[in-house]
């Protein structure tokens, strides 16, 4: 039988498997796995491993609005993450107050309608404290976005916790997905303001304000109401020991939890904070931690504490302020790079395995957001396949990645891997270092839970 597509004599890795093999392609879905497959096109991936397209559920694409504008937009965006391996996103619609969340919704996907290079789903931010947005829950779900993000903290997002709490009952109705910002609201404002009149500012005194025990305590309640209203539940961005902890004694009570590390908390540390120029840009909440925090996140990925891997990618260009002086807004640029900095810092060190890293950025992220057709090379699962070369080592700057912004997050780093192809439904989207689709041809995915084969 002569395939569409057939990507030849690679080291296929799964989230549980690692064996040569040929992946075959028949339209838009993977057909065969096997040996001496032929194809219309074939794809040479020797020397090379392949995996699942990458998965990333937690981004923010360009919001036009009057503050927090994030610059890359779902075509600068989507074709940065074509380039480092991902597939498919999770983007979110932050609805305004005073909107509903169906039409907040609406402008989102008119947003992202046609400008996307690879599949997008979205979850949706209740931001207001109004019994009326948490009625709209169902109705929501019932157009493909059954995850719903809420925030313990922010102003203009912070919600109370009964609030929370009936957001939660409802979306355990429709066997949705709560989504949690956790941290402390209160005791952040009663820090911040002590630090204030001790004339303490800047980003090491927003970070002091956010201790690890609060960011505990604000897991431990977030999961506690969880667990009261029956909710499947992820926690974005853990932090700290208190927060990893406070997660897996609740997936030992039975509850059906998930945890997220997003790459800059496994990177990065405080010490970041201190450039005056890129430091602003890590001047984010929960904030950049210590060594051990940091030891502890890569340990609970290993052992699948901590389930996925995401980034929280939402970077904005260098500006000047009142002074002239340049600074960089917060938010980092990981979308392309996630991929080959955790097979760099992760499998290359020996903290993850070949198939823990494939899990966390590729299959357990397609679970956990109900992608029920990604994140897995089998038979009948969508034709999204990366080929990644684990000897390519890249210099991370501005001018070898993809995203809108003059800047690298992670300007003194370079890879040891990088995605050199990434097909996305049998498309051939990026090879050789080029871009070989147009922008637009990515689809809206509309999710249901119960995630099996298709």
């Amino acid at each position: 039988m002569i395939f569409d597509l057939v990507v030849k004599g690679g080291r296929v890795i799964t989230a549980h498997d690692d064996y040569p093999a040929d992946v075959a392609v028949s339209g838009e879905r993977i057909a065969a796995i096997g040996s001496e497959l032929s194809g219309e096109v074939e794809v040479d991936a020797n020397g090379l491993y392949v995996l699942p397209g990458a998965v990333d559920g937690h981004v923010h694409m360009r919001t036009e609005r009057e503050t927090s504008v994030y610059d890359d937009t779902f075509a600068s965006g989507t074709v940065a993450a074509a380039f480092g391996g991902v597939t498919s996103i999770v983007d979110q619609a932050q609805v305004e107050p005073g909107l509903t969340l169906e039409v907040g919704l609406d402008r989102r996907l008119a947003e992202a309608h046609g400008e996307c290079l690879i599949d997008y789903g979205i979850s949706v931010n209740l931001r207001e404290a109004s019994r009326e947005r948490v009625a709209e829950i169902p109705r929501i779900a019932a157009r493909g976005c059954p995850s719903f993000k809420f925030f313990m903290t922010y102003d203009t997002y912070a919600l109370p916790d009964e609030i929370i709490f009936a957001a939660m009952q409802a979306t355990a109705a429709v066997g949705g997905l709560a989504i949690v910002h956790a941290e402390n609201d209160a005791l952040i404002k009663e820090l911040l303001r002590q630090n204030a009149a001790a004339g303490r500012v800047g980003g090491h005194a927003n970070a002091a304000a956010r201790p690890p025990a609060m960011e505990g305590e604000a897991v431990h309640r977030a999961l506690a109401m969880a667990r009261v209203a029956g909710a499947r539940t992820l926690i974005y961005h853990l932090t700290t020991v208190d927060a990893l902890r406070e997660l897996e004694a609740a997936r030992e009570r039975g509850q059906a939890v998930f945890g997220e590390a997003c790459l800059p908390y496994l990177i990065l540390g405080e010490e970041a904070l201190d450039d005056p120029v890129s430091g602003t840009a890590f001047d984010i909440s929960p904030p950049l931690r210590g060594i051990e925090h940091r030891a502890a996140l890569w340990d609970g990925l290993a052992r699948g504490g901590i389930d996925i891997i995401s980034t929280d990618h939402g970077p904005r260009r260098r500006q000047r302020d009142g002074a002239g002086r340049l600074f960089t807004p917060p938010g980092t640029s990981s979308i392309e790079v996630r991929l080959a900095l955790v097979h760099t810092l992760g499998v290359v060190t020996g903290r993850l395995s070949l198939q823990r890293w494939v899990d966390a950025c590729c299959t357990r992220p397609a679970e956990v957001f109900g992608l029920t057709r990604k994140g897995r090379l089998s038979p009948g699962y969508d034709a999204d396949i990366v080929l990644f070369d684990p000897a390519r080592c890249v210099a991370l700057s501005a001018q070898t990645l993809h995203s809108n912004i003059d800047y690298s997050t992670y300007d003194s780093l370079s890879t040891v891997g990088f995605p050199v192809v990434t097909i996305s439904r049998g498309d051939v989207i990026v090879a050789d270092g080029e871009l070989r689709a147009e922008v637009g041809r990515g689809r809206f995915l509309h999710r249901e839970y119960g995630y099996g084969q298709p």
